[in-house]
């Protein structure tokens, strides 16, 4: 019996392994292209300079493009010159001042010193019609510029005193301030002020300068005075060092005054 013999013809797969090898060859090169010249996703708000990325929630400006807010504001203090010798026993001759900042009068604080100090003087005259001497009621002030942190701050310190005009001796006498942010135009608190120069403990230096300062000079004894800052204190800022201003008989008998206390 004749053996028999099958011859199987496999089919040639060559062909298809080349195909297969040049299609991922040639697709990988195009993905690796693609990337290569895609660009470096940035996040919202970053800088990149020299290959040296800065990220920030908002855009920093560079040094060159830095101002200084506070160069920018030009202010003016003119003079409000009051005059008054209605009344026979008490004269008034009283100089406030008026502040502009950046061509802007500075209407609100303004009325409020100038109403002030003319209702003061209104009331003085009605009381002192039956004086036997003659005064005057005279009114003068003081101004300073200082920069405290971020705030640029004028201090106004204004000078209220009663002088008797034949004696030319002061019956009364009595300091208050404004201090005005030139920045906003408000007034600025007491204890911003202290808080920015000696910081969450100004309470106790505060009050330990002030109670140093009554018992070296002699107004006082330490078990006498204990004092503690309010925050409604008048004060004032020059040459950067904080003045407390204690008029007569806050502290201390009325025969020394009105103190004014630098706190170093």
């Amino acid at each position: 019996m004749e053996t028999m013999r099958y011859q199987e013809n496999k089919k040639g797969y060559k062909g298809v392994i080349f195909g297969f090898c040049t299609f991922v060859i040639v697709g990988g090169g195009l993905v690796a292209f693609g990337i290569s010249q895609e660009k470096k996703p940035q996040v919202v708000g970053s800088n990149i300079t020299s290959n040296v990325e800065t990220q920030g929630l908002v855009d920093v400006p560079n040094s060159s493009e830095e101002t200084d807010s506070t160069s920018n504001i030009t202010y003016e203090v003119t003079e409000k010159v009051i005059s008054d010798k209605e009344n026979t026993k008490l004269k008034g001759n009283i100089t406030l001042p008026q502040v502009t900042i950046n061509g802007k009068l500075l209407a609100e604080i303004n009325s409020e010193i100038e109403n002030e100090y003319k209702n003061r003087f209104e009331s003085l005259k009605t009381q002192m019609k039956s004086a036997e001497n003659k005064f005057t009621y005279k009114v003068t002030y003081n101004k300073y510029e200082n920069e405290i942190g971020d705030m640029k701050i004028l201090s106004l310190t204004i000078y209220q005193r009663v002088i008797d005009d034949s004696s030319k001796e002061t019956t009364t006498d009595k300091v208050e301030s404004y201090n005005i942010d030139l920045k906003t135009g408000k007034l600025v608190e007491e204890s911003d002020v202290m808080l920015e120069l000696y910081g969450k403990e100004y309470k106790e230096k505060v009050n330990k300068a002030i109670e140093d300062y009554v018992i070296s000079k002699g107004y006082a004894k330490e078990s006498e005075i204990s004092y503690t800052v309010t925050g409604l204190e008048n004060y004032y800022i020059k040459e950067s060092k904080l003045h407390i201003l204690l008029n007569e008989d806050e502290i201390v008998d009325k025969k020394y005054g009105v103190l004014d206390i630098t706190i170093e």
